[in-house]
Parts: C-alpha cells; structure tokens; sequence
C-alpha cells in the first residue's frame, strides 16, 4: 500500500525504499508477485461511503517502488482498487502498463478483471487467477459494460482452474481474503482453497487480514492463508511482521519445494528479520498450518461468528447488503439463525425494508 504515511514517507525520504538486501534476494526468483492495495492515478474522488481514512490512491511516481523491489505482476482484486472511483481504475492499469509491470484481477469489464495472465518460464506455462472475497464501501465486481474487480464465484474459479490444467499451464490462484488482524482462516476459506486445488492449482496465495497466517499443505500444493502486510503503515505490532513466500513449482504440478523470509516492517518499510526461521512470524508459519488442523468444530464455530460479526459491523456502517452475499449461503447455517437476528440490529432491518420498499413499490 503505497498511500498515506507511506506515500509521504516515499516523496520525503525515497532512498528508504531502495530495498537492497529484499531487492537482492528477490533478483533470484523468476516470477515475483505482488498484491498492489490501492490505485494508482491522479484523477477521480473518494468513494462517498468510504472512510476517508482508508480511501486509497498513490502518486504514479510512487511506482518506483515495485520497480525497485523487481516485482513482475501485481493483483488488483482487492477491496480498495475503486476507493477513487473508475477512473483512478483505468489509470492505475495505464501507469501500470507505462512501468512494464503486468496485472491481473480488475478491469474495464468482466472479461477483463477475470482474464488470467499467461506466461511462460522455463518451457513450463504458468497461469496466475486473482479473486477477491473481501469488500469495502468502494468494492465493486466487474460487470458486462462496467470496470471492477474480478469475481469471486468460487465455481468459476474452479471451472478457469480446470480449463488452464487440461490446457498444460501451472495455476497460481492469488486472493485477497480473510478477518482483518486475526491469526485464523474463515473454515469456508480453507474448504475453498482445497476445492481449488482438487481442481489443478499448485498454490494458493492469500492476503487481505494484515496478519501473517499458517500455511498449509494439502495434496502436494500449499495454501498461504495470508501473508499480512509488506509496505504499509498499520501501528499494530503483528501487522508490522510478514514475509516473502518462494516456491519452485513442479513440471506435474504442485509444490517441489518451498522456503519462507520472515520481514519486519520498520517506518512502513519492509527489511528481513535477522531472526530469520527462529523468529515470531516464521514461527507463526511453519506451526499454524498444522495448529489448524487440530482445532475443532466449536472454535472454527468462533471464528465464523467472528467473520459474521464483521458483516454485520459493515452492512450497518456502510448501509449496504452487499457484504452478506460475500459468504457462501452455507457458512449461514454454520453460524446459527440465533446468531443472525443477535448481530444484523433494528436499525439494519428498518433500513432493509425500506431499501425493498423502494425499489418493488416506487
């Protein structure tokens, strides 16, 4: 995220964004991604429903920063891409294509936010899907004649996983996901990530919570839950820590081998943790996986009320129904009926009927 405190930072002190020593670890790779949390522009305002706090544009000069650290392609499916509006949307892919850095998962249309970028390394055929399961005021899907982010219909993106296999290409599927500062998955989440990989992807990388999250193993692929924040300017001491995930993919598909880097981030900026495999965040990685694994039913039921909570939390500040419809209807039944009516207030039902109201009645 290269707005705010970390925008001013950048044209104040740019020599702080050199990033030498991650710049020469990431030199090693030959395809390095990356989530871009905000668009890139000069043009367009501020979504009216959207905190102002959290409406996101960065400088096109502030580019400079993904050319440094090398990185190739950038996801735009998050949920902050259209804080300035379809304008800031389409310059954001112009500068983008001015800086020879690829995108993926937003666009002028559908067809455009859920086309997979295509490339090939090394005689193997990679393709990369982008999806986005978190939204904010500002989020809006891609339509047939109208910009937005990709879909995040989870049988599409399955179907797209299957076609790319039968077609010979390795699928990394990148989506922004999850509760924000929360060490734990959403349990429908990690019931998605392997439904993906059953379908023929080698790897799925989430972000979205600020957090770094487990990873978890599963039929030869790996599921990166979150890899919490890189450049940002959050207070918060877990989201200050993160790291860079590397993985060799395998010409049948799946994880040949993989290795993590723990960073910390210092004044917004990224640098890696001395402490490397020994400290807090690889510790968080390399255990979390399997401490999943082992929890049961009634703390997964915790956590989803905690994902419905954050629901509630959104419908009834941003006056939009939009946030329910990101969960499958299933995690409903998961969180009880009680739940529901406990959580979605008076007030949020006075102001649904009133939007049906309007719109069946005039």
């Amino acid at each position: 995220m290269l707005d705010r405190d970390v925008g001013r930072h950048f044209f104040e002190q740019p020599q702080d964004f050199a990033f030498d020593d991650i710049a020469k670890k990431l030199a090693q790779y030959d395809l390095v991604i990356a989530n871009l949390e905000n668009p890139v522009g000069l043009t367009g305002y501020p979504h009216p429903k959207q905190d102002p706090h959290v409406a996101f544009r960065c400088h096109p000069d502030s580019l400079v920063v993904l050319k440094n650290l090398g990185v190739d392609v950038v996801t735009l499916a998050n949920n902050h891409l259209l804080d300035y509006g379809e304008s800031a949307l389409l310059e954001t892919t112009h500068y983008l294509d001015e800086s020879h850095i690829k995108h993926l998962g937003a666009g002028i249309n559908y067809e455009e936010a859920n086309r997979p970028l295509l490339v090939e390394i090394k005689q193997q055929k990679i393709a990369i899907l982008s999806s986005v399961m978190i939204y904010s005021a500002s989020t809006e899907r891609a339509g047939r004649n109208s910009a937005g982010v990709a879909d995040y219909n989870i049988k599409k993106l399955i179907k797209n996983i299957k076609n790319l296999r039968l077609k010979g290409y390795q699928v990394i599927v990148t989506i922004h996901w999850g509760i924000e500062y929360c060490f734990y998955p959403i349990p429908y989440q990690r019931n998605f990530a392997r439904k993906m990989i059953d379908a023929g992807a080698s790897v799925i990388l989430g972000h979205g919570p600020h957090y770094p999250q487990g990873i978890e193993t599963y039929a030869g692929a790996e599921i990166v839950h979150s890899l919490g924040n890189f450049i940002f300017d959050e207070p918060y001491p877990n989201a200050e820590r993160s790291f860079i995930y590397t993985a060799e993919l395998a010409p049948e598909g799946g994880i040949a081998s993989r290795e993590i880097f723990p960073v910390t981030l210092k004044n917004h900026c990224p640098h890696l943790d001395p402490e490397g495999e020994c400290g807090r965040t690889a510790v968080i990685v390399n255990r979390f996986g399997e401490v999943y694994q082992r929890k049961d039913a009634r703390f997964w039921k915790k956590i989803n009320s905690r994902w419905f909570s954050d629901i509630a939390w959104r419908i009834s500040f941003m006056k939009s129904w939009k946030f329910a419809l990101l969960p499958p209807i299933s995690f409903y039944f998961t969180i009880g009926f009680g739940n529901f009516f406990k959580k979605i207030n008076k007030n949020n039902i006075k102001w649904a009927l009133t939007q049906l109201k309007q719109k069946f009645v005039g």
